[in-house]
């Protein structure tokens, strides 16, 4: 079975287009990252600061800060630290359920479930406040987009990618039998069924290959050209990192469900992206197994796409929220509210750690729907 899958990952690798698509990603992150407005200068001039004063905000910050050099970034930094607090001393996660429940209008059992979410938000908070996580300087006024581009741009253009790459492949693996008019041949015996296993596993491990090297390529790129150093180990849930909703009118504190440093949230989104292009590459595979043709099969996904997020506006429009909470678990709504992953996610989740349960049972659904569509295939009859 190895030599199998070595052979159907040869033959894939073979086809020019994953190499053009692999090239065109990499060219793309690269004018992203090389044209993104970060003001290089002061992320430095930070970093440089705080191998001084330290990362926390504090008396002894400021005024260790007061007798530096005096500079224009020197005075930036001064006015944006000098009247913070902790943000999280005596913060209360039920008055945030009820800004949140009362700004889309939520009610019902949804309102419920998402009152108990929030007062199981409590003990986080005490920890981020324990810490002084909002008093972390992280890169300053510079932090929201900083943590905006990594967290909601770049890796979300990455995931984006891998998700496309993942829909072809998995589209491509199990219906290119039909190309080379071979797919009969298959299906004339119990061994040629079973090469589809094999074209499962190669077609999975390529498309996890790609995304794997498009993460180490595109963040590699933009560590050299836009080094942050230490800025990795700041608290996501610094006061100058927000969880925007609607800007300007619903603007929240970041608050994970459990206290994470830039580095650790990216990491975890990393992973959590890994499982969400692996289903998406599964029930791709899956659709091409049922309908045998390479674009019918992606018609069926653009149409489950279009429609989901159709729906999905719709619902969001007339606030039928019990529905929604059902449409939360699909992989097309875990892709489009990545930006929120790891949060409460206001409106979005009624549940902790809601994006990661839904990973964990769209896994288990893919397997169901492997076992029913393979006992639908071994007795798929020849045409």
């Amino acid at each position: 079975m190895v030599r199998i899958i070595l052979y159907e990952i040869r033959k894939l690798l073979e086809q020019p287009i994953i190499l053009f698509f692999f090239i065109a990603s990499v060219l793309l992150n690269t004018i992203y990252i090389t044209t993104v407005d970060l003001n290089q200068s002061y992320l430095d001039y930070v970093q440089d600061i705080k191998e001084k004063t330290g990362n926390v905000i504090s008396d002894e910050f400021k005024g260790e800060l007061a007798h530096q050099s005096s500079s224009k970034d020197q005075q930036r930094l001064l006015t944006e630290t000098r009247s913070l607090e902790n943000v999280f001393l005596h913060y209360s996660t039920a008055e945030l359920g009820e800004e949140i429940i009362d700004f889309y209008q939520i009610q019902g059992s949804v309102a419920e479930q998402m009152t108990k979410k929030y007062e199981t938000l409590a003990p986080v908070v005490f920890e981020l406040d324990e810490t002084h996580a909002s008093l972390e300087v992280g890169a300053a006024g510079e932090t929201m987009s900083v943590f905006t581009f990594i967290r909601n741009r770049l890796f979300n253009t990455i995931l984006a990618e891998s998700l496309l790459f993942a829909v072809l492949i998995g589209l491509y693996g199990s219906t290119s039998e039909t190309f080379t008019r071979t797919d009969r041949l298959l299906l004339s015996s119990k061994t040629g069924r079973n090469i589809q296993v094999s074209k499962y596993v190669a077609s999975v491990l390529l498309t996890f290959l790609f995304y794997l090297t498009m993460i180490l390529v595109t963040f590699s790129m933009f560590n050299l050209v836009h080094p942050i150093g230490q800025i990795w180990n700041t608290s996501i849930s610094t006061q100058f990192h927000l969880n925007v909703y609607f800007p300007q009118l619903l603007e929240v504190p970041f608050i994970p469900w459990s206290p994470m440093t830039l580095f650790n949230y990216t990491f975890l989104s990393i992973v959590l992206g890994a499982f969400l292009v692996i289903i998406c590459h599964g029930f791709n595979f899956l659709i091409g197994l049922w309908t045998n043709h390479l674009f019918q099969g992606f018609l069926v996904f653009v149409a489950v796409y279009v429609v989901f997020l159709s729906f999905g506006a719709m619902v969001d429009q007339l606030g039928w929220w019990s529905l929604q909470a059902v449409l939360m678990w699909h992989p097309v709504s875990l892709w489009r509210l990545q930006g929120y992953w790891f949060t409460e996610m206001g409106p979005y989740a009624i549940l902790p750690w809601q994006e990661s349960i839904a990973m964990a049972v769209n896994l288990l659904l893919l397997g169901i729907s492997c076992i029913v569509t393979g006992a639908f295939y071994s007795t798929k009859e020849v045409k």
